[in-house]
């Protein structure tokens, strides 16, 4: 190995010890003493070789630091495994001329041990000199090595416990990171759930022991974040989300806390408020500040707040509880039309405890067979005769009584069950129907059928209604399918490629509840339909020349320029029933003609009632243009 490559090895060891330019310390100084008087000599040393200088760390009989290295014995002595001794140096050519020899430090003698490290290379020496010559004893110079050994000893032992103090420290700041990454959150830097947690233990502990001091909890969901990730895509969503938590924070007071549970959801913690009056103006303020637009990117996007409030009360026993209030209040707020707050009652929490029930109860509804589909009928109304039924889904539950669909679809709209429900409902409406084609030998009777948005969107949507309708030995066209103007135009590709499928093989659509969506020709001109079912609250208040009759003139005005059908819904008196006479509406429902029924009813209607009715053939419905 090249001696420069062991110059470098060596440097770089000496660097390790981080010893240079240190401060003196006692056990250095003294093995430097007990060299100096075992060797009976006036001065001595424990000198360390950098690049270009020798370094004392200890030192007797002078005053300087550090010399130049070129110029000194221990510059020799660290190439050597044993003690290095110069007996005489203006008898040695080597240091005959040297200025410590001629100068005025007169040094004749020299004897140095290399400080050897556990590898072999010399950081320095343990030296001593003197200003006459002279020599060294066999046990001054053993003890002059051994001494060595013990300033390496203390060297080690040195850098040892500096590596020991460097590591716990760097432990600790890995503890320390650790921790932050454990309590906060990796995206906003916000902190997270757990560290929000350990916030709100102690202030309902400051809460029971002094009941002055309120907290209030605030719930906040992001409204539409769901449609910025999908539409701008995730890394939009994200600095959607770092700039709000952003916001957020700035308009709280130094001694709240901003929490972000994960997706769009953050919790904050007002401490020490006087009143409920506090928390909503907070509330009030974040909403003002969250709907102002954010700059992403070359995006320009809107949101804005849903936000529970939960005030701090001796009934909370636990974080957990006073959360869980304020999320129930936020989706109350949510509901109430989003961009709103809601203040968390008792009341809430009981009808979230029964949506919970209702929920679990909901999983096993079609397996224990406690659906049943009740059927309206549909009347031509100048001839007052039958088209068909409407199949109406409800649910017997086993405590509660018989459900509405609005009391259990939202839920079921929610937790995706609504599809499998969906597929029963047009299962069981065609098993029925085949049955009465069968029964009363007349084929000409149709069912309608609603069918939720998500629904509407599976892709295996007409092959699972050819499937039913086969079984049941049914045409296409004896099932309409109703579905409402907003789903119609959740995505318009989707569902025109749906409806194009569907109305190839035969089956009509009907948009529901028509004039209380987002009623768009251009979405009527991409979307054809085969009927509007003019939404009850128009006719429930139908009188000649009022609002009512205005809107539904308007309505089928609007149909018949495109050559479709019209039914309207909710009839109930013979007055409405004139006007829409009047007005050339041809099919209607409602509980003037009858109310929905169960099978037996239905059957029972269709035995006793229809002598009265003419079962009206599909082909009297003009066609669609």
């Amino acid at each position: 190995m090249e001696l420069t490559s062991i110059e470098a090895k060596r440097l770089q060891m000496l660097y390790q010890y981080q010893i240079l330019d240190t401060l003196p310390e006692q056990h250095f100084d003294d093995l430097t003493r007990l060299v100096a008087y075992i060797c009976e000599a006036p001065i001595a040393a424990i000198s360390l070789i950098d690049a270009k200088r020798q370094w004392y760390k200890s030192k007797i009989g002078f005053d300087s630091c550090q010399e130049d290295r070129g110029s000194t014995f221990c510059n020799h002595a660290i190439l050597q495994k044993d003690v290095f001794i110069i007996p005489d140096a203006l008898e040695d050519p080597r240091f005959a001329t040297n200025s410590f020899v001629v100068g005025n430090a007169q040094i004749r003698f020299y004897a140095g041990a290399p400080l050897l490290t556990p590898n072999g290379l010399a950081l320095g020496t343990l030296c001593i000199l003197d200003h006459r010559p002279r020599h060294l004893s066999a046990e001054q110079v053993d003890a002059l090595g051994v001494i060595a050994k013990q300033v390496m000893t203390q060297l080690e032992l040195r850098r040892n416990i500096f590596e020991l103090k460097k590591n716990v420290e760097k432990r600790q700041h890995t503890e320390k990171e650790l921790l932050y990454h454990v309590c906060h959150d990796s995206l906003t830097g916000m902190p997270n759930r757990t560290l929000l947690i350990e916030h709100l233990k102690e202030a309902l502990a400051q809460f029971r022991q002094q009941d002055q001091t309120l907290f209030a909890v605030l719930f906040l969901d992001l409204d539409r974040f769901k449609i910025v990730n999908d539409s701008l895509g995730h890394g939009i969503g994200d600095k959607l989300l770092i700039h709000a938590a952003l916001r957020l924070k700035a308009c709280l007071r130094s001694n709240d806390m901003l929490a972000r549970l994960g997706g769009d959801e953050f919790v904050i913690l007002l401490k020490d408020i006087k009143k409920l009056e506090d928390a909503i103006e907070i509330a009030s303020r974040i909403q003002r500040e969250i709907s102002l637009p954010f700059k992403l990117d070359n995006f320009e996007v809107f949101t804005s707040l849903s936000i529970g409030i939960a005030l701090s009360t001796p009934e909370y026993r636990n974080p957990e509880e006073i959360l869980r209030d304020a999320d129930t209040a936020m989706y109350r707020a949510k509901a109430s039309g989003k961009a709103q707050y809601a203040v968390f009652n008792p009341e809430m929490y009981h009808s979230a405890v029964t949506l919970l029930h209702l929920e679990n109860d909901l999983r096993r509804t079609i397996e224990r067979q406690e659906f049943q589909l009740y059927y309206q009928p549909i009347v031509c109304l100048e001839s007052s005769s039958l088209l068909g039924f409407e199949a109406l889904i409800r649910w017997q539950h086993p405590t509660q009584g018989l459900l509405s669909p609005g009391e259990f679809i939202p839920v079921a709209e929610e937790n995706g069950w609504v599809v499998p429900i969906g597929y029963w409902v047009i299962s069981e409406a065609c098993r029925q129907l085949g049955l009465w084609h069968q029964y009363y030998n007349n084929n000409r009777l149709t069912i309608s059928v609603n069918l939720s948005s998500k629904q509407f969107l599976q892709p295996d949507l007409a092959h699972k209604i050819r499937v039913a309708l086969s079984e049941h030995h049914l045409s296409p066209c004896h099932l309409k399918l109703e579905i409402t103007e907003t789903s119609l135009i959740a995505d318009a590709e989707v569902v025109s490629s749906v409806i194009a499928q569907l109305r190839a093989f035969g089956i009509e659509i009907y948009m529901d509840d028509f004039g209380t969506g987002y009623s768009s020709l251009s979405y009527l001109h991409q979307l054809p339909v085969d009927a509007f079912k003019i939404d009850k609250s128009f006719v429930l208040g139908l009188s000649p020349g009022n609002e009512n009759t205005k809107l539904v003139t308007t309505i089928l005005t609007l149909a018949r320029s495109f050559g479709i059908k019209a039914i309207a819904e909710g009839i109930e008196t013979p007055q409405q029933l004139d006007v829409l006479l009047n007005l050339n509406c041809q099919y209607g429902q409602g509980y003037l003609f009858s109310q929905p029924l169960n099978r037996e009813a239905a059957e029972m209607f269709l035995t006793t009632l229809v002598p009265h009715f003419t079962l009206t053939s599909l082909d009297s419905f003009p066609s669609q243009t």
